[in-house]
């Protein structure tokens, strides 16, 4: 558990955060299995807002295949951006921080969440905008901890995650009610 130390001491926009992430190809292989907590609270936020009428079962589905290869493609272009780049023995140390900066950021954005809904719309909406805020901040000190290259850099990274969630979010719920038209 040490690498999540790391992770919250970076969401602390604390750099040394980053020496407690162990950069082998092993670990970031291992950190894989952090994926699986992800999809399910990924799970538990779509059944949240999941319209009436749409197959429960086929949407959860869809929703993680989708998840998983969106994932899959931002880590093959990170690792094609990190190789042409001549930082490509970054990658293991990216894919870790990625993981575990992801289970902290799902952590306050749920907790965020419990919060808002106990709260009125101003205070809910203020929530949202700080969140949204702090996570891009958070995301983009990571990045650039873990590759170690300029801040441009990694927020071109963090742009292309957006872009890649942008491209594929809606898609899980349009296959999911293009299946129950048949």
């Amino acid at each position: 558990m040490i690498p999540l130390v790391g992770a919250i001491r970076l969401a602390a926009l604390d750099g040394r955060g980053i020496g407690f992430f162990d950069p082998s190809p092993a670990a970031a292989w291992r950190n894989l299995v952090l994926l699986v907590p992800l999809l399910l609270a990924q799970a538990v936020s779509d059944l949240m807002a999941l319209p009436d009428g749409v197959e429960v079962t086929t949407y959860l589905l869809l929703s993680a295949s989708v998840s998983a290869v969106q994932m899959t493609g931002y880590m093959l272009a990170v690792s094609q951006i990190l190789a042409g780049t001549g930082r490509g023995d970054r990658f293991p140390l990216f894919v870790s921080t990625y993981l575990w900066c992801s289970i902290v950021s799902t952590a306050a954005g749920l907790l965020a969440l419990a919060v808002a809904l106990e709260s009125t719309l101003p205070v809910a909406n203020g929530i949202g905008i700080g969140l949204v805020l702090w996570s891009l901040a958070y995301s983009w000190f990571s990045v650039r901890a873990a590759v170690g290259c300029p801040g441009a850099v990694a927020a071109g990274l963090v742009v292309l995650e957006i872009l890649t969630v942008l491209a594929t979010n809606s898609l899980p719920l349009q296959l999911a009610q293009a299946a129950a038209k048949g």
